[in-house]
């Protein structure tokens, strides 16, 4: 993945030259890539590898335990039902101060790649963040997703690229946050359309159409934080408004959390009942009943920590787009790592170098060197467990076959020319399961070469 910003900036974007975005075709998927064969793009193939794959490694209680102190080492991972009531208005001053100055000074990108002049931050983006707006203590609001949504850097949904033509990486997308994600929100744009919030895993700017505000924490967490829920074990699962599943409402992602209704029935087939969000008009919160079929992939309890399931959560993703920062309903590779984790009910970190810092640290190596001691650790290392970092790009240990270790992750290509100013690239732009090799043709070397850290969550 590529550097992921971790500025929280704020404007919206207005241009009166609007250019149609256009994508190359994705490849058809799931590839197989490098010495990869059909026989692993089964998790079942690497599950069999594994001594006593279906062992606990963490009961709930552990796993409540591990969540606590991941969000006690990780300062963007907060439990929003622990925020204070107030804060001081100054923290939120001056990192929007800070981030103002940091955006401005960027050189930066439309559509059209012309540059994004810095008078026009001047000259709008500082009356819209209303900066001077921010209370000296700011009493908290609380709120919760009614749909995914983008957590932006700036408010607005318009393209800023680091390149000209790099479409497909926008600079101002942190993330997506999933339907009935809690939120404290802290502060607002001058038109009302955007809500500068903290949720789990991020902080950032929200569309305020996609956030409904509860009257109290204590009764967003009622809901949002019921321990009467469904998870979302596939790739998505649909939501239905009426109990014959015919009025189709939304498909939310792996990991998300749906609150279940107490409904008696005594059929097994009748569909599981829901709690979904809606935000009225005045931009407060009601909730609805709603219906997911029980043939859907999805559980009432977080399916049990063991290595065999994490990788078959893995599988479950295998072939989906990738995107950056959740970008066209897809995931790049610290967002495919995030969802598979947090379906198994970690409270996991969105960017790859806080992924890469939590559990037992197996190893720190430098890129190009330390090959030995790459090996050793990785011959040591439990699959499904264990991540892999390179520079940007984060990457699930799935096991040794012969001499070549393999690995699933979200990519987006394949570089394959030695030359850097060629920089010529085979696109990939999904989940694949590959060897360590894969890059390993190219000026940037392969995977293994890049290895910087290994860790293992646990």
């Amino acid at each position: 993945m590529r550097k992921f910003l971790f500025l929280t900036l704020a404007f919206v974007f207005t241009t009166t030259n609007v250019v149609a975005e256009e994508l190359p075709p994705l490849p058809k998927g799931p590839m197989i890539l490098t010495s990869a064969t059909r026989a692993m793009q089964s998790p079942d193939f690497w599950i069999r590898k594994i001594p006593n794959a279906e062992a606990v490694i963490k009961t709930p209680r552990q796993l409540d335990q591990f969540n606590d102190y991941i969000r006690s080492f990780v300062r963007e991972n907060v439990d929003i039902f622990k925020l204070d009531f107030t804060r001081p208005g100054k923290q939120i001053t001056n990192q929007l101060n800070l981030e103002f100055t940091t955006l401005r000074n960027r050189k930066l990108f439309g559509i059209d790649n012309k540059y994004i002049q810095k008078d026009f931050f001047d000259g709008q983006i500082k009356p819209l963040v209303q900066i001077d707006k921010v209370p000296a203590k700011i009493r908290m609001k609380w709120g919760a997703a009614v749909r995914s949504t983008s957590v932006r850097a700036i408010p607005t949904m318009v393209k800023m690229l680091e390149e000209k033509g790099d479409v497909e990486f926008d600079q101002l997308q942190f993330t997506r946050i999933k339907l009935w994600t809690p939120v404290g929100i802290y502060h607002s744009s001058s038109d009302g359309q955007w809500l500068y919030v903290q949720a789990p895993y991020v902080r950032g700017w929200v569309r305020a159409k996609d956030i409904a505000v509860f009257p109290s924490r204590d009764e967003l967490k009622k809901y949002a934080g019921s321990d009467k829920f469904l998870v979302v074990t596939g790739e998505s699962a649909r939501v239905w408004k009426d109990s014959a599943l015919t009025v189709f409402l939304q498909r939310p992602s792996m990991g998300t959390v749906i609150p279940r209704a107490m409904v008696s029935s005594k059929s097994d087939t009748a569909p599981y009942t829901v709690w979904m969000p809606y935000r009225r008009k005045d931009g407060s919160a009601g909730v609805a009943k709603a219906y997911v079929s029980r043939k859907s992939d999805v559980r009432q309890a977080y399916p049990a920590y063991t290595q065999a399931n994490i990788i078959r959560q893995a599988f479950k993703l295998l072939g989906q787009r990738y995107g950056w920062g959740g970008q066209y309903n897809g995931r790049d590779c610290s967002g495919f790592v995030h969802d598979v984790f947090l379906s198994m009910g970690v409270a996991f970190p969105r960017d790859s170098k806080q992924q890469a810092i939590i559990g037992i640290q197996l190893g720190f190596f430098e890129p190009n060197e330390f090959d030995a001691e790459k090996r050793k650790t990785l011959n040591g290392a439990r699959p499904g467990l264990t991540l892999i970092k390179m520079p940007q790009h984060q990457m699930i240990y799935l096991g040794r076959v012969g001499k070549q270790y393999y690995v699933i992750h979200s990519t987006w290509a394949e570089r394959t020319a030695y030359d850097p100013k060629k920089d010529e690239k085979n696109r990939i732009n999904q989940v694949v399961v590959s060897d360590l090799e894969l890059n390993g043709n190219s000026y940037i070397g392969s995977l293994f070469d890049r290895i910087v850290s290994i860790n293992e969550i646990d």
